[in-house]
């Protein structure tokens, strides 16, 4: 004991950046014990018995800092729930330096060593299995507005805030309501009487023609009674909740749903949505490569990555948080170039009426996702997700069950000759879609073709 305790004291007085059990450390505390009776199979002993690991490196801490340890983090759980040992050290990193604690690991297992907190691998907490989750819903469940991430970092000042932003992400308990604010799907009130009703209705309209769009079912009242929540999510939240289990989405169409559901794909989306999430700012060069280690195609993560962010440049997403659009003021802007037709995302060639995003500069990929996510006016609709600013915007006045209706509308809208080569350029040269085909061509001039003779 006494031996052990002398070698104990040489460490904790000569290393204080931590010690490595090889030969050269090892050797250095038996000179500076000037012991002969003691080995450095004993030394090794102590260092891995009484050291804390990490990285290659053993600490340790004495019991009178152990101790300033617990009392500061029992300080700090009497004001906060949750404490995440990364954001502690980088707060608080002075007052660790001097007790010569260098890193937020080291620091995790002297607090998980106390037994007196409930700690998981990232956090620890004065209530028994925490989570994350429960404490960002406990602050909605009181609050009667809606909430920003700016807002929950306030009341969660010790969680880095890409743990919010993978919460928020939750689209089951949480919805955007306003640009960078979130409202809880708990306080969300549903028209029971009018979903059944639209189950009938989908129904109704899949035995009669094999599928139904949103123009067959109506959900006003549930849409009514929400106003503050996007009809988009609200119309995701309510298939989510009460009509996936008799109904299967193909494109804006509902099916009878047959098939089983694929449990593995969806659990790869689900983690590429956590990963997203995450993220403050993401290239389309990292989503890639996440997507391609998880076995998901480019198209697909484009897709989930424009559920969660915002693409301000060809390269570049960044999360809802950090962009606040004048909702109003961008449709506004808008009118001049839509005039209540069919146009293409390229039309719209200038951005002076449009008004400043501070930080970011007006270009039409940041066009193509507020109009996905925010404009209360105007549809962006496309026949796949890219990389060329391809598609069309329309008002939301005007319904279309497939893309290949909007490209007939805009032909008959134009005027454009009804012959293949004329079709064909038409459409690629203005931006309608990124390449052209054949086949699609000829559909569309068949059908303009049927609509131009049954009005006359």
């Amino acid at each position: 004991m006494k031996t052990a305790k002398k070698i104990l004291n040489v460490i904790r007085d000569n290393f204080p950046n931590g010690i490595r059990n090889d030969f050269i450390d090892t050797h250095k505390v038996l000179r500076l014990c000037g012991d002969e009776n003691i080995s450095r199979k004993a030394v090794a002993e102590i260092i891995r018995e009484n050291g804390i690991e990490n990285g290659g490196r053993f600490y340790f801490i004495s019991p009178e800092t152990a101790t300033e340890i617990k009392y500061f983090f029992a300080e700090l759980l009497q004001r906060n729930s949750i404490l995440y040992y990364s954001s502690v050290y980088k707060k608080h990193s002075d007052f660790f330096s001097r007790r010569n604690i260098f890193s937020s690991e080291v620091l995790k297992k002297i607090v998980q060593a106390t037994n007196i907190f409930y700690c998981s691998s990232e956090f620890c907490s004065a209530k028994f299995t925490a989570n994350l989750d429960s404490f960002v819903a406990s602050i909605f469940k009181i609050k009667e507005n809606s909430l920003s991430l700016e807002d929950l970092q306030e009341k969660f000042p010790y969680v880095p805030p890409e743990k919010i932003r993978v919460v928020l992400s939750n689209t089951k308990k949480f919805l955007p309501t306003t640009p960078g604010k979130y409202g809880s799907v708990d306080k969300i009130q549903f028209d029971f009487k009018e979903i059944h009703e639209a189950k009938s209705q989908i129904s109704a309209c899949i035995a009669a023609k094999g599928y139904a769009t949103i123009d067959d079912y109506t959900l006003s009242s549930n849409f009514a009674l929400n106003s503050a929540f996007a009809e988009k999510d609200l119309r995701n939240l309510i298939y989510e909740q009460f009509l996936t289990s008799d109904f299967a989405r193909q494109g804006k169409r509902l099916v009878k749903k047959y098939a089983v559901t694929n449990q593995k794909a969806v659990r790869l989306i689900q983690k590429l949505r956590n990963f997203i999430a995450a993220q403050s700012e993401l290239s389309v060069e990292k989503l890639y490569v996440v997507a391609r280690n998880l076995g998901i195609a480019n198209r697909e993560a484009l897709d989930t990555a424009y559920e969660k962010m915002i693409r301000v440049e060809k390269n570049l997403f960044v999360n809802d948080s950090q962009l606040h659009f004048d909702v109003r003021a961008v449709d506004e802007a808008l009118n001049s170039f839509v005039q209540e037709k069919i146009i293409s995302l390229r039309s719209v060639t200038s951005f002076i009426g449009f008004p400043s995003i501070k930080g970011y500069s007006w270009n039409l990929y940041l066009l193509e996702s507020f109009l996905r996510k925010y404009s209360r006016k105007y549809f962006y609709d496309t026949s796949g997700v890219n990389n060329d600013n391809v598609g069309a915007i329309y008002p939301k006045s005007m319904k279309f069950d497939s893309y290949l209706d909007v490209q007939l509308s805009v032909i008959v809208q134009e005027k454009i000759p009804l012959e293949f080569s004329a079709v064909e350029n038409f459409l690629s040269e203005q931006g309608f879609r990124s390449r052209r085909m054949s086949r699609g061509t000829e559909r569309v001039i068949s059908r303009a073709k049927n609509l131009m003779n049954s009005v006359g």
